[in-house]
């Protein structure tokens, strides 16, 4: 089928080119009856404009670049789906890429997206090395991290509140009578796994429980690494009680780790997760986890992105946001006697409300 063209809509309109132009751009020196005839036919045959032809006219292409660490991630597919709802409602479509978290990978995806000619771009950065963030602040292409940070760098992001996070993690831990509570964290370099770190180490400093190194480990990202990481970790003696995963991609990892030496989840060994992918709550043991408003950093971000498009002014104050997080406790910490979900969230040492 041939694509139509808007010489096929001022033919079928009975208009002229430059008509049906003024009507799908909205411009004016047009009658609201021909406007409205105009569209009804754009409608009714399926026309889409052609975003390359309509960018070079108005030197943008109703784009936004969305550049991810892993879309096998449950977390970062529901991030993409709020970036995707936020963008259509301002009329915008996105170009997806994924980087794998890799950084080479993350290079040859800015390089693709800057060929797009987006109009803007949501980048989650993997963080091994901050040149390509550098590179798109010397571009001038207007962008907000996603997920993630840089300390040394100023730039807008949209995030959330991972000491926060790490806390309530720990601390409701703490409160189920566990005391050698291992960490399985995420790469160091990673800024939400050093805020969940340090998260965990304000839990055990305030219940006056002594750091552990033997109980840390870092570097787990998937859930291959979070089975090889805790297979190696119950093994040592004592072993832990319970264990807070970087994410809930990385405990399920450590479930099958669980259950490959025999050991029950939680009667055995507690779980906490980080992320509330859909799945958390489906387990066997549905997994207690701390919830991140994953629509909401992606509908915030489209909302700065569009900000910052409109006025580019590199001087303009940079926005730098935290969501607040909670968490949501399930069997995988408190055993069958629990029903359904409860929440704790908010201030630290905040107790769960049934």
């Amino acid at each position: 089928m041939e694509r139509l063209t808007i010489r096929d809509i001022a033919r079928e309109a009975g208009v002229s080119i430059n008509t049906v132009s003024r009507a799908l751009n909205d411009k004016p020196d047009i009658s609201v009856e021909t406007k409205e005839r105009v569209l009804e036919t754009v409608k009714r045959l399926g026309y889409r404009p052609n975003r390359l032809a309509r960018g070079l006219r108005s030197n943008k292409t109703g784009t936004i670049g969305v550049i991810v660490a892993d879309i096998a991630n449950p977390y970062f597919a529901a991030l993409v789906k709020g970036v995707e709802k936020a963008a259509k409602e301002h009329n915008y479509s996105i170009i997806l890429q994924d980087t794998d978290e890799n950084y080479e990978k993350e290079r040859e995806a800015v390089r693709t997206i800057l060929a797009e000619q987006v109009d803007g771009l949501l980048i989650t950065p993997v963080q091994t090395g901050k040149e390509t963030i550098i590179e798109l602040q010397e571009s001038g292409l207007p962008f907000v991290l996603l997920g993630r940070w840089f300390d040394e760098l100023e730039a807008d992001y949209v995030a959330t509140d991972d000491i926060q996070g790490g806390f309530l993690a720990t601390e409701h831990l703490i409160k189920q009578g566990h005391e050698r509570i291992a960490l399985l964290g995420g790469p160091p370099y990673i800024s939400s796994a050093k805020e969940r770190f340090q998260g965990y180490k304000k839990a055990l400093d305030q219940y006056g429980i002594e750091l552990d190194e033997g109980l840390v480990r870092s570097g787990a990202i998937t859930m291959k690494d979070g089975y090889t990481i805790a297979k190696a970790l119950l093994s040592t003696k004592p072993r832990p009680t319970a264990i807070f995963a970087y994410s809930d991609f990385v405990a399920l990892g450590i479930v099958k780790a669980i259950r490959e030496v025999g050991l029950k989840i939680p009667g055995d060994i507690a779980i906490v997760g980080y992320d509330d992918i859909e799945f958390s709550s489906c387990l066997e043991v549905p997994l207690t986890t701390v919830r991140i408003p994953k629509r909401e950093i992606g509908r915030q971000a489209v909302e700065i992105l569009l900000e910052r498009m409109i006025k580019a002014d590199s001087a303009s104050q940079f926005r730098k946001v935290k969501l607040e997080v909670e968490l949501i406790i399930r069997e995988s910490t408190t055993g069958r006697g629990t029903r359904g979900e409860v929440r704790a969230g908010g201030r630290e040492g905040q107790k769960p409300q049934k």
